[in-house]
């Protein structure tokens, strides 16, 4: 089988994949899953998750979420996780010396957000009307910085992406701007090399997706007594701060596991809507592990 065969094998693959999960109400992960591939090897993994039962809950239940990195040759490469399909169309590097100049991507992205279904453990949320899935189509750009040493994991990763939704779930733009730290430890774990990695990332949203998504209003107003009567419908801005965090043991040449987890707080307006303070929680975590298979 020719390399240009494979290419496209893995291509549809990787759409087959990325489809069946933005497109599948019950299988949707949370919004972005706390892992971020540190290089750009051909791999294909999967994994489970806690997260919330909606964005804002107190409880949590358990999601699958798949992994595909896919590259297309030239620098470019199809990548899915979890939800979010990305293509980058960059090729290439900054400079010459990738160790001085480091790795400019970007691209387009498609991801899922998830429903707000009848099946959550709270009973007052329950009640509310239905959100379904959103869809997002967007793009996003990421610079990696090389940090001091040989290693060529040790970095940091610059990244932001802003995206609009495709099926009028809400109007306006979201986006995330971020930076990850990548460190390889000397040492590892049992002797295998093992990757950490640490993040901070802030959330932006439109008066719209709150509205949408924190928003108490029409019928749902006779569930929460304290608003008398009056719709919450809080704007937008910034939404909350994120903190993921990850461990990735190279087991051997082919397979690695990786254990990830991320932290948000929501902010402003979202922390203050009543779904978030009497039946929720602003303190929102996602925690999973994967394991990953590179060809």
């Amino acid at each position: 089988m020719t390399t240009l065969k494979k290419t496209l094998r893995w291509t549809r693959a990787a759409w087959a994949a990325g489809c069946a999960m933005l497109c599948s109400a019950g299988a949707m992960a949370q919004e972005v899953i706390p892992v971020e591939l540190p290089d750009e090897r051909n791999m294909i993994g999967a994994g489970a998750f806690a997260v919330p039962d909606f964005y804002g809950a107190e409880d949590y239940h358990a999601e699958g979420a798949g992994f595909l990195h896919v590259n297309l040759g030239n620098g470019l490469w199809l990548e899915l996780l979890g939800q979010e399909l990305r293509l980058n169309v960059v090729p290439g590097y900054v400079g010459q010396n990738f160790q001085q100049l480091g790795t400019v991507r970007a691209g387009f992205t498609y991801r899922g957000r998830p429903s707000r279904d009848t099946d959550v453990d709270d009973e007052v949320v329950r009640r509310m009307q239905r959100l379904p899935v959103a869809s997002e189509l967007g793009v996003f750009a990421s610079y990696s910085l090389p940090m001091p040493g040989d290693h060529p994991m040790h970095k940091i990763v610059f990244s932001g992406d802003a995206a609009w939704s495709t099926n009028t779930a809400y109007t306006g733009a979201v986006g995330n701007i971020r930076a990850t730290y990548f460190y390889p430890f000397p040492q590892g774990l049992g002797g295998k090399p093992l990757l950490g990695s640490a993040g901070f990332g802030l959330f932006f949203s439109s008066d719209h997706f709150n509205e949408h998504y924190f928003g108490i209003q029409g019928a749902d107003l006779a569930l929460y007594s304290e608003l008398g009567g009056v719709p919450f419908r809080p704007e937008g801005g910034l939404t909350s701060i994120r903190i993921p965090v990850s461990l990735t043991s190279q087991l051997d040449p082919h397979w690695s596991v990786t254990v990830a987890g991320r932290y948000e707080r929501l902010l402003n307006d979202a922390a203050d809507s009543p779904l978030v303070r009497t039946r929720g929680n602003e303190n929102q975590w996602t925690v999973g592990a994967a394991i990953n298979y590179y060809f």
